[in-house]
């Protein structure tokens, strides 16, 4: 088994053979997870907000229309990118739309990968089991932020890696983010809120979805990316 990551989604190179696990923590792929742990049927990311407003009005009437830019709902849909907002009593059995600035993006750009699946800092040790039961090489394709490098997606990845030991075989970008985990998840938090996108999140008053997105490991999820709907299996 081979491990390797992207720092960012120009750093991906498209393979049909490859397992691709996209990783935005802040905040879609944390959002995505929350949303299946509250009992979401099916998500569907798209890459543009007129694409989403079609959607649901041609196919998915009941759909909510989820995501964001620059950080904030977008005006007319019912969920912004918060993890706080993806509550039961609001999402169970719904089919979700969702576009993001980076998150969605990540995602299009994996969509012709053999499996994609999606993780966070949320739901690592469900992903990790799932990698490992499946036993292929794995990029770990970290969203960043417009483009850009985002230190806590490399962050998840070097968790995710760390958590394969001695198993698998890692590139130098997978041993390096693996390195980068090590050296900040005694602090991690610090780490994170100083960040430029933490401290946007902050700035713009999101700073309880930076210290929700950097837990670990509470949500059994694995929420997998097929023919441009997500679902869980």
């Amino acid at each position: 088994m081979q491990i390797d990551v992207c720092f960012t989604p120009d750093d991906y190179l498209a393979s049909s053979a490859s397992v691709v696990v996209v990783i935005d923590v802040l905040r879609a792929t944390t959002s995505i997870a929350t949303a299946f742990a509250n009992g979401c049927r099916k998500l569907i990311p798209t890459a543009t907000v007129e694409e989403a407003v079609v959607l649901k009005q041609d196919h998915f009437p009941d759909a909510l229309l989820a995501g964001e830019r620059k950080g904030l709902i977008i005006p007319g849909f019912q969920l912004g990118n918060s993890p706080f907002e993806y509550v039961r009593n609001i999402v169970d059995s719904k089919t979700i739309i969702m576009t993001t600035t980076n998150g969605t993006r990540a995602l299009g750009l994996a969509r012709n990968a053999a499996n994609v699946f999606t993780a966070a800092f949320v739901n690592a040790a469900a992903v990790c089991e799932r990698l490992s039961d499946m036993g292929r090489d794995v990029v770990f394709l970290c969203a960043g932020t417009e483009g850009n490098f985002s230190i806590e997606d490399v962050l998840c990845a070097g968790l995710l890696v760390s958590r394969f030991g001695l198993s698998a075989t890692l590139s130098d970008k997978a041993l390096a983010a693996r390195a980068m985990y090590e050296g900040a998840h005694s602090d991690l938090l610090k780490t994170v809120m100083t960040s430029s996108h933490g401290r946007y999140l902050r700035d713009i008053g999101f700073a309880d979805d930076v210290v929700f997105c950097l837990q670990h490991d509470i949500f059994s999820v694995v929420p997998q990316y097929c023919d441009g709907i997500i679902t869980i299996t």
